[in-house]
Formats: structure tokens, sequence, C-alpha cells
């Protein structure tokens, strides 16, 4: 088997390329656009330790991370590594900022599983994240994956986190409120307003504060 990993991965490249040539995989570092540990070209995970995964949600990186890979490869997964104590004092720190609590990190993990598969390593030993990632990726290889297809991206940010995060909102709702909108941006869509969405055809009270509490859930604005 062989492995990639994305040389701006940095500090883990040393432990990954120890631990997988040590079981025998074959390993390469180089920069990938997509990705940050790649299987054979098929299987792809991005790697975020909690800290970076409560940071990446918050400015909403990794939802459009996880869509790139859901777009590239068949196999795509997001893998999260710390320990309870870890995760704790990240959603502490962040809440000094914008208001990050415990429920919704879990929303965060929720809308994230709706178009790709979330691995959670809650442990302190890296080497337990890395042999979670090799059982997965050895599943995936003799055809024996947990992984949900996705069908497209569009290279509007906006519209893929209407259409693909919020459970009921189809494409062409999420192309009417991206165009009357003028949505290019996440932090455009974290601005929307109950008053924007309101004004768009189609769309009522009752699913515009769905909308909004979506968007609030994953954008962790106070």
């Amino acid at each position: 088997m062989q492995l990639t990993i994305d040389s701006r991965e940095q500090s883990r490249i040393q432990s990954a390329t120890e631990y997988y040539k040590q079981q025998g995989l074959t390993v390469e570092v180089q920069e990938e656009q997509v990705g940050d540990y790649i299987f054979n070209n098929q299987v792809c995970f991005e790697f975020k330790t909690i800290p970076d995964f409560v940071s990446s949600i918050q400015n909403g990186r990794v939802f459009n991370q996880a869509i790139n890979q859901a777009e590239t490869y068949d196999y795509h997964y997001v893998i999260i590594q710390g320990d309870d104590h870890t995760r704790a004092k990240a959603l502490a720190m962040s809440r000094n900022y914008r208001e990050a609590t415990y429920f919704q990190y879990l929303g965060a993990l929720a809308s994230l599983n709706r178009y790709t598969t979330v691995i959670e390593s809650y442990s302190p030993f890296i080497n337990e994240a890395y042999y979670r990632m090799l059982i997965t990726a050895k599943k995936c290889l003799n055809n024996k994956p947990i992984v949900k297809k996705f069908p497209r991206k569009d290279k509007n940010p906006a519209f893929n986190y209407l259409c693909y995060c919020i459970y009921g909102v189809s494409a062409k709702r999420a192309k009417d409120i991206v165009y009357t909108c003028h949505l290019k941006t996440m932090e455009d869509l974290f601005n929307l307003t109950h008053q924007d969405l309101v004004k768009i055809d189609g769309i009522g009270d009752n699913l515009a504060d769905k909308i909004l509490t979506s968007i609030s859930e994953d954008s962790y604005e106070s």
C-alpha cells in the first residue's frame, strides 16, 4: 500500500512516516491540493487535531475541505484527534472569541456527516489516529467502506454550504439565495438575516428561521 502525506502536515510528517513505514507502506511526502493523507490515491483523510478542528469550523474551512475531498475521491474522511481534556480546553479558549460550546461542536460533526464521514480518535496518542486511518483505508480498498457519495461541487463556497450542509435546501433554492443575496464567501453567508431570506420567493418565516439556525450552529458567531 502507498501513502502520500501532504507536506504541510509539518510536525506530524516524521511520526506518520515512521509509523506507516513500520506497517510496510511506501510513504511519499509532497504538497497536496486536497487532503492530508491519501492511501493508494483512492482513500483521502483530512486530519484535524481538536484545536484545529474548532478553529476550522469557526471560519468554515473544514466544510469546504471536506467538500473538496468528496468531489475528488470516492472514499473521504475527516479524522479528529485529541483527548477529552484537549477538547474541553479548546472549547473554553474559543468561547472567549466566538462562543463555541460543546453542543455546537456536536452540531458541526452532524453537519459534516451529512456528506462525508467523521472519525473521532479521542486519544492522547497520535498513533491511535494513524491506526484508525490505516484500518479504514484497508476496508475501503477491500470494498467494505462506510462513506457517502457526493454529487458535485460549485466554486462558490456559500452555495456549497447551503446545498450540502443544510438539510432540506435544494440546489435550486441554494442558487436563489446566493444570487438574490449576492453571497460570494462564507462570511457573506454567516451575515445573512431573516429579512434577507424572506424576500426570496418561496422562503417564508419558518424556512428562514431553519436556515439561520443551521448556519448559526456552525458559524459559532456570538
